[in-house]
């Protein structure tokens, strides 16, 4: 009997210590991934001894054993030292799936050759880093972590990793500075675009498959990534995180969130991956030296398109002799721009629509039921989006034509091609950054209508940047509905709220703010430059363009950070910092009198 109560005893304690002793084999696993992550970095990135690169790939040949005994520790004590333990935990099933298929490569780098190469062991630890990062990373505990907090520091994180990343030796051809490197990790994580050294000649592969990575993650956004892979491995999320996830993506019913999430990957990858087959199609094979050459380049290019980001490997960007003229690629990258621009909420919204039309025909055909159509089957959001964005392409592709006529589009002798030109001109300013002309050679007139064009930008919760279309329209239209003598904006027979429009103007007045700040600090710092080129680099930061007028590429170290700012606060957006910074105030009962302020 004693050694029953004794077991018993220990097997309580052992239950109510289990939690503290989880947490520290979670933080071993963590560091012990970390080391891995960081000495493969260190191994394929920086010039060393060989006697240093055969200790360091000893050491890293280790790291799977011990990752795989702490994955199994965890394991056992999250499964079995419980109360009411189980055969199989589906909420922790994923740290038994990580043990397995360590332990699987323990055994079959014996066996098959593949496994047993060193760069099979490096690409197994990053994947493992990296998605415990993910994994983990949407565990947010702090009470102060709001959403709006939490965006914007995923940013900043993610903006100093890359940073990191491109300050590897191998990364580059030859060395770059802290700033040149914080400048383009900032241009890739916020999809921009903007450039202080040549994509295409300064970064070697592993350099520009790092920029990749980053434009991906910036334009999906980091949070999107934890909180997928967080719900992936481990079968839910916390309902704190799930708000928070929720208010960032804007999904319109909390209990589709994962749902959501799905769909956006989905639409992300299929339209990536239609943007890489027809840009392979329609790439002169000539101009690469491989087949391979030419699928990377279509892949790069695809998700710079789809992610507004701008970056080119070509030299002197699109702008290229070899692509200057190629109207179908253009064409391509226009699309790509516009399908990443529109946001994700008109994609979910479209998607939905299609899907009731899909079923009513099914319905119809098979079963002979009648077809109803909904009154509305777009919300009022998507119906702006679509509007707005389908009237800015046609002005801006008829304006671009009437004032570059006689200046970039002669070198364009055909008349589809002078179109094609003329649209590619109406799209990219809006967030992309692609040029197929000297900016530098635009007409004043263009140029004007590239800023209003930068200024608006995307579409929300899109890839792209700017104020976005919806800001602009009801702007315009509360001034148009206010010059009437209405006391309420309505659009599409619903009435807009009063928080959008506040909302609206709010963003609009600290947009230009922003802006005028860092023109004026840029004038400062570069005496004797064209004011228009000085305002033109500072939209285009601030909209995360990337489009320059041959001006970033020269400037001096403070005006560099001044843009490396401005692109920030574009990217992550000044109301949203604000809204973060500030605690959110009850509302309060009562009420002052109401008094009018003269304003005109």
């Amino acid at each position: 009997m004693k050694l029953k109560h004794y077991l018993v005893d220990f097997w309580d304690k052992l239950i109510l210590v289990r939690e503290k002793i989880v947490n520290r084999i979670d933080r071993g696993i963590l560091l012990t991934l970390f080391i891995g992550f960081a000495l493969v970095i260190y191994q394929i990135g920086f010039p060393k001894e060989k006697s240093v690169e055969v200790t360091v790939l000893k050491i890293l040949k280790e790291i799977p054993w011990l990752a795989m005994v702490l994955y199994l520790a965890k394991w056992l004590l999250t499964t079995y030292i419980k109360k009411k333990p189980k055969l199989i935990d589906r909420q922790h099933f994923p740290d038994l799936l990580f043990a397995a298929l360590l332990f699987l490569y323990e055994r079959g780098r014996h066996w098959v050759d593949i496994v047993d190469q060193s760069w099979f062991l490096y690409i197994m630890l990053a994947v493992f880093f990296v998605v415990r990062v993910m994994r983990d990373g949407a565990i947010i505990k702090s009470k102060r972590m709001t959403p709006s907090v939490l965006f914007v520091v995923s940013f900043a994180m993610l903006i100093f990793v890359g940073t990191a990343m491109l300050l590897i030796p191998d990364a580059t051809n030859h060395d770059m500075s802290f700033v040149d490197a914080l400048f383009t990790a900032t241009s890739a994580v916020c999809v921009t675009g903007l450039t202080v050294v040549d994509t295409a000649s300064a970064f070697t592969v592993i350099g520009k498959d790092m920029l990749l990575v980053l434009i991906q993650i910036g334009g999906l956004g980091l949070m999107t990534f934890t909180n997928f892979f967080a719900i992936l491995f481990k079968g839910g999320m916390s309902f704190r995180n799930h708000l928070i996830l929720n208010d960032i993506i804007q999904a319109d019913k909390p209990n589709s969130l994962f749902a959501t999430l799905i769909k956006i990957f989905v639409y992300t990858l299929v339209i990536e991956a239609l943007g890489v087959f027809f840009i392979h199609l329609v790439s002169s094979e000539k101009f690469f030296t491989s087949s391979g050459d030419s699928w990377m380049f279509s892949v790069f290019h695809s998700v710079s398109a789809f992610c507004n980001a701008g970056f080119s490997t070509l030299p002197d960007g699109l702008f290229n002799l070899s692509f200057r003229y190629n109207y179908s690629f253009q064409i391509v990258i226009c699309l790509l721009v516009i399908l990443g621009g529109i946001g994700f909420p008109v994609v979910i919204d479209l998607y939905n629509s299609v899907k009731r039309f899909v079923k009513l025909i099914i319905r119809w055909l098979f079963f002979k039921e009648p077809v109803v159509l909904l009154s509305r089957n777009l919300s009022v959001h998507s119906r702006l989006v679509l509007t707005s964005t389908s009237i800015l392409l046609v002005l801006g592709t008829v304006v671009y034509f009437i004032t570059e006529y006689n200046n970039s589009l002669r070198a364009h002798p055909s008349l589809y091609g002078k179109w094609v030109q003329a649209f590619f001109g109406s799209v990219t300013p809006r967030t992309a950054g692609f040029n197929t002309v000297d900016m530098g050679g635009l007409m004043q007139g263009t140029v004007l209508i590239y800023l209003l064009l930068m200024w608006i930008g995307a579409s929300p919760s899109s890839t792209g940047g700017g104020i976005k279309t919806t800001t602009f329209t009801i702007a315009i239209s509360n001034i148009v509905s206010q010059a009437r003598g209405k006391d309420r904006l309505e659009l599409f027979r619903r009435q807009v709220t009063d928080t959008s429009i506040k909302r609206a103007f709010a963003i609009i007045f600290l947009s230009l703010l922003i802006i005028g700040l860092s023109v004026f600090l840029v004038s400062i710092f570069e005496p004797g430059t064209e004011l228009t080129r000085i305002a033109f680099e500072c939209f285009s930061a601030y909209s995360t363009v990337g489009l320059s007028m041959n001006l970033t590429p020269n400037l001096s170290t403070a005006s560099k950070v001044v843009l490396i700012v401005t692109m920030f606060l574009g990217r992550v957006g000044m109301f949203t910092l604000l809204f973060g910074i500030f605690k959110e105030k009850s509302t309060q009962v009562h009420q002052y009198p109401k008094e009018n302020v003269l304003i005109v």
